[in-house]
């Protein structure tokens, strides 16, 4: 320990969707950040490919404090509000089943096999070593915005949506949304695999997962260690992974920016529709169902990790007729912080 703050502290935050895979590092020395890269990769097959491992493992091979995590993406998270555990069975949310990241006020739970998943992912590249609910970050963005009433705070990523409910004293609701363009959705019960649709339940309840292996209940958020043989070389340079990716992507523009443009406008409208009916079904939710302690929900507090225009905006303004607030996000650099927060805990 007297010789820990002579070596850089590296956090790997990791997003990735259908199409593309995102990268971001960043090398702190001191408590500071001395250095910072963004990496792009296309996604094969619906998985990640061989240079997002490739550029992941050189990394951790290379500083012995090096940290990867990732926000989980399963559609059968649950958060449950509330301080009490005896509150799960209302959610059918079965402990053998699920790991639970205990909030302030509420449970969010993500799936055994969903962790087992994304350690088989990462294992070549040296193991994953957080895996993250969004609720949790959600939660630390949505700190700074909270009052005496009632908030809708979403964040919006490419392929889903979280939502939470809060007030400065309580987390009232949350759910996780699937994104699938043009759908309609009259309730957060549509949204839900027929595995696990309930008429007494309307939020994501449990899967019939089968049981993990053994080890994983000694889990929270923390997956893998480090590896106390690694040496940190105090050379390595950052630039020499930025030129020899062969699956980089790099922006372009065209004689089509017209064309592009409008069809990026039906797009955007087409996704603020959708977002309008997950939206209203997650309210819909909460001021109806009988697990919420529901009140008045004063404002919409929009974090946007994807983009969306303010065609998009004013669309969703204009139906949900709920003061709305757009918040721009660097998703991996809140997941960078978040890994900080862990490390400092």
């Amino acid at each position: 320990m007297l010789f820990r703050p002579l070596f850089a502290t590296v956090l790997i935050g990791v997003n990735y969707d259908s199409t593309t895979c995102r990268v971001k590092v960043v090398k702190k020395r001191g408590g500071h950040i001395v250095e910072e890269t963004d990496k792009e990769f296309k996604i094969l097959d619906g998985n990640l490919s061989a240079e997002v491992i490739k550029f992941i493992k050189r990394l951790k091979s290379h500083y012995a404090y090096s940290y990867v995590a990732i926000l989980s993406k399963n559609t059968e998270q649950v958060l449950v509000p509330g301080t009490k555990k005896n509150q799960f069975g209302a959610f059918n949310v079965n402990e053998k089943e699920y790991k639970f990241v205990k909030l302030p006020s509420a449970f969010a739970f993500i799936l055994k096999d969903d962790i087992t998943h994304y350690q088989d992912l990462f294992k070549k590249a040296k193991g994953l070593d957080f895996l993250f609910s969004p609720f949790v970050l959600l939660f630390f963005k949505a700190k700074t915005f909270v009052g005496d009433h009632p908030k809708l705070f979403v964040l919006q990523e490419k392929e889903n949506l979280a939502a939470m409910i809060i007030t400065r004293k309580a987390i009232l609701y949350g759910s996780f949304l699937p994104m699938s363009a043009g759908e309609q959705v009259t309730s957060v019960h549509d949204l839900l695999p027929s595995s696990l649709a309930s008429d007494d339940v309307l939020v994501a309840t449990t899967a019939q997962s089968s049981s993990t292996a053994q080890g994983l209940d000694d889990l929270n958020t923390e997956l893998g260690g480090l590896e106390d043989e690694l040496e940190d070389y105090e050379n390595f340079d950052f630039d020499s992974l930025t030129g020899d990716s062969g699956d980089h992507i790099s922006g372009s523009s065209g004689d089509g920016d017209s064309e592009d443009s409008n069809m990026n406008n039906l797009h955007d409208l087409g996704r603020s529709t959708t977002i309008i009916n997950l939206l209203q079904a997650a309210i819909k939710d909460f001021y109806h169902n009988s697990l919420y302690e529901s009140d008045f929900i004063e404002e919409i507090v929009f974090f946007d990790c994807y983009g969306i225009s303010s065609q998009a905006v004013d669309n969703i303004r204009s139906n949900l007729m709920i003061d709305f607030s757009l918040v721009k996000l660097d998703l991996l650099k809140e997941l960078t912080n978040i890994i900080q927060i862990e490390l400092d805990s």
